[in-house]
């Protein structure tokens, strides 16, 4: 593909960004706009809402300001004076990322993939500003300046994801191509870099970032089964509090798409319940292993899936991510004995921990992310506790994995002193740490061929 038509498959690819987020919202109130409402309320309050409610999910804050009169019919503390809303349906940003992944896709192919990765990006930004710009009004404003970056991100870190997948960085740069001769100097540079790495320490980064990886993708796996075994445990809970809204057919459509978008963040929420430290829904509230303990929430009928009362196995829950730490380092261990590293103790430590660390810190972040406040008063505290998961997570995963990994190399001791060869295993590096990794490595390097 030449530039220009690079550039413009870029442009339509980030188009649909704003075109689906907005119009997954917009389509339903316009219906309701048109058939319950009958056109006699202002048609912008819809679209306000649909666009502000994109803006949440990618990350955008939005300063409300309620009337006084109906801050006192709401009876909420707070709600008197303007107050932010920073948490993110999760189910917006997902979108946004699979939008940028699916053009990364299309571009890597082409020549000129940083000159449509710009344009893409560019475009998601000017649509950012636009949408945060007509969407603001004297009772919810947006913030312009995230506006201007959070949704950009957001797509960027997606086509990121799939950018250079197919890639020939083996091949020679055009000399005509300023982007591309750019590139090539980074690659090259990156793999003198890497080169240089021990490769003790690059075995250790390796797994660590692996297995933080699996560990992350298996707890959110058992956490998404656990939500909807929930949903489908208390469907009638909220199919009655869907009936107490008496929202009809549209309204009720409408709102099943925003509740579809906090799925994810209820995914999140399952992963902290099943760590140990739960989350919260409002200061001073809890939904923990050991009990449900929430006051007055938002009417949303999805929330009538929140556990209650406490499980009768308590904290016992927390074998979950214990087991799937254990399993991750089952898995890594064939890797870490191709590495030449099995018999070397410290390495077999360290990536263990790095496990832990690596997968402690992706669910802290998403800790972060999945929550926020979402009200005034008591609904400023919407979410898991970022540092809480951290700690359990790290504490749960790392030493399961060092378990792990050690499974298998207890075996291959037994059987090398059962063939008279453990001496001369353990003096080629098996208890020299990182200092006997190389000779190792050597070893079966010889042994294969």
């Amino acid at each position: 593909m030449n530039r220009p038509f690079t550039a413009f498959l870029a442009f339509l690819d980030a188009l649909l960004v704003g075109v689906l987020g907005v119009g997954i919202l917009l389509i339903p109130l316009t219906i309701l706009w048109l058939t319950q409402f009958e056109l006699a309320v202002d048609f912008g309050a819809f679209w306000r809402v649909a666009a502000n409610f994109w803006l949440l999910g990618n990350g955008v804050d939005l300063l409300v300001t309620i009337d006084p009169t109906l801050a006192l019919q709401l009876a909420l503390q707070g709600a008197g004076v303007p107050f932010e809303i920073g948490f993110a349906p999760l189910g917006m940003a997902v979108l946004t990322v699979l939008l940028g992944w699916r053009s990364g896709r299309r571009l890597a192919d082409s020549e000129h993939r940083l000159l449509g990765a710009a344009v893409g990006v560019l475009t998601v930004v000017a649509i950012g500003w636009l949408v945060a710009s007509g969407a603001g009004s004297d009772s919810a404003r947006p913030s312009i300046v995230q506006a201007l970056f959070f949704p950009a991100a957001v797509y960027a870190i997606g086509m990121a994801t799939s950018l250079f997948s197919r890639a020939d960085f083996s091949a020679a740069a055009d000399p005509a191509d300023p982007a591309g001769q750019a590139v090539d100097i980074l690659t090259r540079s990156l793999r003198e870099i890497v080169d240089r790495v021990p490769a003790p320490v690059a075995t250790v980064v390796s797994l660590a970032a692996r297995g933080g990886a699996m560990a992350v993708a298996g707890l959110t796996a058992v956490a998404g089964i656990l939500v909807f075994v929930l949903i489908l445990g208390h469907y009638g809970q909220i199919i009655s509090l869907y009936e107490s809204l008496q929202s009809q057919l549209v309204g009720g459509i409408a709102l099943t798409m925003g509740q579809l978008s906090i799925v994810p963040n209820m995914v999140v929420w399952a992963t902290s319940w099943l760590l140990g430290p739960g989350f919260a829904l409002g200061s001073g509230s809890v939904v923990s292993p050991l009990g449900t303990q929430v006051g007055l929430l938002p009417g949303l009928p999805i929330l009538g899936a929140l556990p209650q009362g406490a499980p009768a196995i308590g904290y016992a829950v927390v074998v979950v991510p214990v087991v799937v730490g254990f399993v991750v380092g089952v898995v890594l261990k064939p890797r870490l004995t191709a590495a030449g590293a099995g018999s070397s103790p410290l390495v077999l430590v360290l990536s263990g921990i790095g496990v832990g660390v690596v997968g402690a810190s992706v669910l802290g972040l998403l800790a972060i992310w999945s929550g926020g406040a979402a009200g005034p008063g008591r609904l400023v505290d919407v979410g898991p506790d970022p540092a809480a998961v951290w700690i359990w997570s790290a504490l749960e995963l790392g030493p399961s994995a060092v378990l792990g990994l050690t499974v298998g190399l207890t075996r291959r001791f037994f059987s090398r002193m059962s063939d008279g060869t453990g001496a001369e295993a353990d003096s080629d590096g098996g208890l020299d740490g990182l200092g006997g990794l190389d000779r190792a490595g050597a070893d079966a390097d010889t042994n294969k061929l």
